[in-house]
């Protein structure tokens, strides 16, 4: 196993376990609430989905063709992409932000457009390796 999927792994295996953590947060707030915070339901739900689907990227980047310095900035890409989503909705739960994209807060928007830049570079490298493999 390489250096990339090994970051890939361990970045699923994080993302599965704030997920979980979260859940507990999540469980708490519905015994008070009906619905609690849309961005403490994502900050659970989404590290879950991020996990599972890095967790399958480390298949996709043993099949892809990419040289070993090309694979670890993808695999760092969406390392940090999955951790800066997971802290922005994270952040925006525990500011009390009711809709981001009427409220606009700055933070949870430099936090998670590192994010989604991220992502989008991880995104760009593993569907070069596929489609040139």
């Amino acid at each position: 196993m390489n250096l990339p999927e090994k970051i890939l792994i361990l970045t699923g295996v994080l993302n599965l376990a704030y997920g979980s953590l979260t859940g507990f947060a999540y469980a708490f707030a519905r015994m008070k609430a009906e619905f609690p915070s849309r961005y403490l339901q994502a900050a659970h739900i989404g590290p879950l989905m991020q996990g599972a689907m890095i967790l399958g990227l480390v298949f996709a980047f043993q099949l892809a063709s990419l040289s070993e310095t090309t694979a670890l900035i993808g695999a760092i890409a969406f390392a940090v992409s999955s951790g800066f989503i997971a802290l922005k909705d994270t952040v925006d739960w525990l500011q009390g932000i009711k809709d981001e994209f009427k409220e606009n807060p700055p933070l949870g928007k430099i936090i998670g457009g590192i994010g989604v830049t991220a992502n989008l570079v991880g995104i760009a490298i593993i569907v070069y390796g596929v489609l040139v493999a």
